[in-house]
């Protein structure tokens, strides 16, 4: 069953993740002006995703996570029709939008599943293994379709996508899940903002994933504006990612040792110097695929924790709270893009770094303030 889920993340992962290295192709193919025009498309993926997360992961506390899954991924397949098909922008932005709203009612169905299936007090290392799926998406499918794309064509890379989608779809319509007992109450939104301790556990996934986007989303661009490296290239990157990401697994066990918020107080703060300390080696092609490694690392163990940290809060309304721990994570796909281009178009990628390193600051501020507190009621986090 984790494995099921793991190649599942993997697969959504992917397309999350698989325009930035495309991008220069992408962009050539329909008809774009500038290679960061197409980060369009990601940014709309970005908020569909956080949308679809918001209004539809609560139904999976009444019809059961693994048919929401299943629901995710019918449309993920829909969208990834629009994005072949796309000659414009427009087109592709368009499915994009859809294969987000796919995405929106999947990942927090995969989560909720991992937290049901996990043994008591091995929460951490259980969601660890799932995430790990990212890793996959990095390693097998992002690094794969930059090369892809160089050696065939973009298309290509969302035709694979769907037909690892449909494969999965297939296997999950014949698999067996744990019998699900329908939520008592009418989970939403609303009830799940709530639930105490979330609002500052929702805070620390924002400052993550805005950190994190903002220098990934226009790593591509980086390296064939700036270093003038073509788009096969850009796959050491994910994959150096990928394998630290992966690596990260090893201090899984740990996590459960320490807790979320002690936890994330290290993750915060060690992202936070490693940003600054990345700042410095941009012009060195080298040295960006060496340093992707650690940040894997720091990126592994942040998302495990702010994600076992939700997931701890309110098991009756688990599908809710994780739909907007994708709300919140997706939200800062469309924030970072954004946000930080003006930014990259007119200092290029160093200011990006440095802004995720003052976001990260304020996430290991939080963090700390977690600790210290005596007003938090969820102590087991």
């Amino acid at each position: 069953m984790i494995l099921l889920l793991m190649i599942s993340v993997g697969l959504i992962g992917a397309n999350s993740l698989v325009l930035s290295p495309i991008a220069a192709e992408v962009a050539s193919g329909v008809g774009a002006e500038r290679t960061s025009d197409v980060m369009t498309a990601a940014a709309i993926y970005g908020i569909s995703v956080a949308l679809s997360a918001l209004f539809f992961a609560p139904r999976a506390d009444k019809v059961g996570p693994h048919k929401a899954l299943e629901t995710g991924l019918v449309l993920i397949l829909i969208g990834l029709g629009f994005s072949i098909a796309a000659t414009n922008l427009t087109v592709l932005s368009i499915g994009q939008g859809v294969v987000g709203a796919g995405a929106g009612m999947a990942l927090p169905a995969i989560y909720s599943l991992a937290a049901i299936i996990s043994p008591k007090g091995q929460e951490s290392r259980t969601m660890g293994m799932v995430l790990t799926g990212w890793t996959l998406s990095m390693v097998g499918g992002v690094t794969l379709s930059a090369y892809v794309a160089d050696l065939i064509h973009w298309r290509a890379v969302f035709g694979l996508l769907g037909f690892g989608s449909l494969v999965i779809l297939i296997v999950l319509l014949k698999a067996s899940f744990p019998p699900h007992v329908p939520a008592t109450k009418v989970t939403s939104p609303i009830s799940a903002v709530q639930v105490p301790g979330i609002l500052p556990a929702l805070f620390s996934v924002l400052m993550l994933g805005t950190g994190f986007y903002g220098v990934y989303n226009y790593l591509g661009a980086h390296l064939t504006d700036a270093l003038h490296r073509n788009v096969g290239e850009a796959g050491w990157l994910t994959l150096s990612y990928g394998l630290g990401f992966g690596a990260a697994m090893l201090f899984d066990p740990w996590l459960d040792k320490v807790g979320p918020r002690r936890g994330l107080l290290a993750v915060f703060s060690g992202l936070a110097i490693y940003y600054v300390g990345m700042s410095a080696w941009t012009h060195s092609y080298a040295m960006i695929v060496a340093l992707m490694f650690g940040w894997g690392v720091l990126q592994h163990l942040g998302l495990n924790l702010t994600v076992s940290r939700l997931s701890r809060l309110d098991p009756s309304q688990r599908g809710a709270v994780m739909g907007l721990n994708s709300t919140t994570m997706y939200a800062s796909v469309f924030a970072a893009t954004v946000l930080y281009r003006p930014g990259y178009e007119s200092f290029g990628i160093n200011l990006c770094l440095w802004i995720s390193a003052a976001l990260t600051l304020m996430g290991a501020a939080e963090a700390l303030w977690a600790r210290t507190s005596r007003t938090q009621p969820e102590k087991s986090v």
